[in-house]
């Protein structure tokens, strides 16, 4: 009879450069060889669609029918609509997500954005920070951490051989403005009852120091007012990152109260954005309310393209766009003049703020955004990731040097268990400066590609193994090439790393979901089935 092994795999995320595509599996054999999985995350890759003709890239198909999801952002949850096309027709188990009611809604958005029916969607488990659950045998503790999303959240995860694994999602220590955040003495409590792996963020690693908050962002966009008076401002932000619309909010109220003028009008356009904001609402935050909750200044968020957006003198409006990447979206449709409901031919200054530094791995296609807004002749304002900017317009949702030592401390010195930290989420010079932060800190570190995976026995001994040199992962086209009426195509590929090389695959033919039917035709359908039932109780 064989021992009972806990199992722990990168599927996407450990990628050499780029960032996305995150997603890792649990698994756990017991003596009899019986397997039970569980994943984290299922989350899409950038793609440079003008480059490579392709939306995104995927991790390969998970095996577990149950996802813990850390927060609504592209990078963790892009796969989803995908994963349910490759599923339909191949299996009857439903799809289970546990996550917060934000992410939810976020995940609801991009389902029906991508045109999944409403009845294959899938099972949502609310979750809530300290409240443990039991899911295909492995225990589930959420708790909370700050991040640029709402809700955002880790996880320990707990096997039945009481191997205790926390995964922090992405993560840093400031304080943020909606919902709950980083909490030293709860993420001390998770500790004390044994950690024997952390798995940390590194994407912001290299950068020293904590990472800023929403706080010192809303001061640098009072700079932006000012600088910008007598002008139209055009911004961008990733839509789910909504702690920033609520900033900006706040930063528009504050200015107003302080000069004893007029607040600008938030105008949001994108439909991602708007999305956002209505599922905010859902959710229970309505910033208009909590702005004129904290400053006494009443504003306005009103959506591009509105008569009350119309009405708003140009130098009186504060937009706030998608596609803060240069991906097909608002912001570069204004740079472009393709954007019908924002136009820069004005009888003002334009000022252009990215309120998103460049991921990693995008910086040409960042700089040529900017470029095109400076040959229209606007002022241009676009934060550096890693060098220091005059103004603070944006703040990374991940964790600093000195935010990973500050977790890595908590959870070193209250720990009763000796725990290895495993760097994720960043490339791989980044992934060795979460090591050496570690390690200054009295901990062991282990360093893993994608698709490595660490075996744990029932005694904690750990075995590393190695990643085999090619990277499976999925491609994603639109063959309509329009978001709005998407037709997927899936393809694999092949990555070899070491040679630096891509190796294309096989197109992934799925069943398509069935079209949407007229309500006179669904009448007439079931009026069919009903003759049909009866024809064939008649032929008995």
């Amino acid at each position: 009879m064989a021992e009972s092994v806990t199992k722990w795999e990168s599927a996407g995320g450990n990628n050499t450069k780029s960032i996305g595509g995150n997603g890792y599996e649990f698994s756990y054999t017991d003596k009899e060889g019986k397997v039970q999985y569980l994943q984290v995350d299922y989350g899409s890759m950038f793609a440079d669609k003008e480059k490579t003709g392709l939306e995104c890239y995927l991790p390969d198909i998970p095996k577990a029918n149950d996802i813990l999801i850390t927060h609504g952002h592209m990078d963790h949850v892009g796969g989803i609509p995908h994963l349910i096309n490759l599923r339909r027709g191949k299996t009857k188990e439903p799809l289970t997500l546990h996550c917060s009611k934000y992410s939810e809604q976020m995940i609801r958005n991009s389902l029906t954005s991508s045109r999944i029916p409403a009845e294959e969607f899938p099972i949502f488990h609310t979750i809530e920070p300290g409240k443990e659950f039991e899911v295909n045998g492995f225990k589930v503790e959420p708790f909370s951490v700050s991040h640029s999303i709402p809700e955002a959240s880790g996880f320990v995860v707990e096997s039945p051989d009481g191997v205790r694994i926390m995964t922090m999602g992405d993560f840093k220590t400031a304080p943020v403005p909606l919902g709950n955040g980083w909490d030293d003495e709860a993420v001390a409590k998770i500790a004390k009852k044994g950690i024997d792996f952390m798995f940390v963020d590194s994407t912001s690693a290299s950068s020293p120091g904590y990472s800023k908050g929403e706080n010192q962002v809303r001061e640098g966009l009072k700079d932006v007012l000012k600088e910008s008076e007598g002008g139209m401002i055009v911004s961008a932000m990733i839509s789910s990152s909504a702690h920033r619309l609520h900033t900006v909010a706040t930063a528009v109220a504050n200015y107003a109260k302080e000069t004893g003028t007029e607040p600008r009008t938030v105008i949001i356009d994108g439909a991602s954005l708007i999305n956002a904001r209505r599922a905010l609402v859902k959710c229970g935050y309505n910033i208009e309310e909590m702005v004129k909750e904290q400053t006494g200044i009443d504003i306005k968020i009103a959506t591009a393209g509105t008569k009350t957006a119309e009405n708003v003198p140009y130098d009186q409006r504060f937009y706030v766009c998608t596609g803060t990447q240069g991906e097909e979206a608002s912001f570069v449709k204004v740079a472009e003049g393709r954007n019908k409901n924002i136009s820069l031919d004005v009888p003002c200054p334009v000022h252009v703020y990215n309120l998103q530094s460049c991921i990693p791995g995008n910086e040409e296609q960042y700089k040529g955004l900017e470029q095109k807004f400076k040959d229209k002749g606007c002022t241009t304002y676009f934060p550096d990731r890693y060098k220091p900017n005059k103004i603070t317009v944006h703040a990374s949702g991940h964790s600093g040097a000195s935010d990973v030592a500050h977790a890595c401390h908590i959870v070193h010195e209250n720990s009763p268990r000796p725990t290895k930290v495993v760097p994720i989420h960043g490339a791989t010079e980044q992934r060795k400066k979460v090591m050496e932060i570690a390690q200054d800190e009295g901990m062991n570190t282990f360093l893993v590609r994608n698709f490595s995976a660490i075996s744990i026995d029932s005694e904690g001994r750990a075995t590393f193994e190695k990643a085999a040199p090619l990277e499976k992962w999925i491609t994603v086209k639109d063959l309509n090439n329009d978001f709005r009426k998407p037709y997927y195509e899936y393809a694999t590929m092949m990555m070899d790393i070491p040679n630096k090389k891509v190796i294309d695959g096989e197109k992934i033919y799925y069943k398509k979901p069935p079209k949407k039917q007229k309500p006179e035709e669904k009448k007439i359908n079931v009026e069919k089935k009903l003759q049909q039932i009866a024809i064939s109780k008649r032929c008995r």
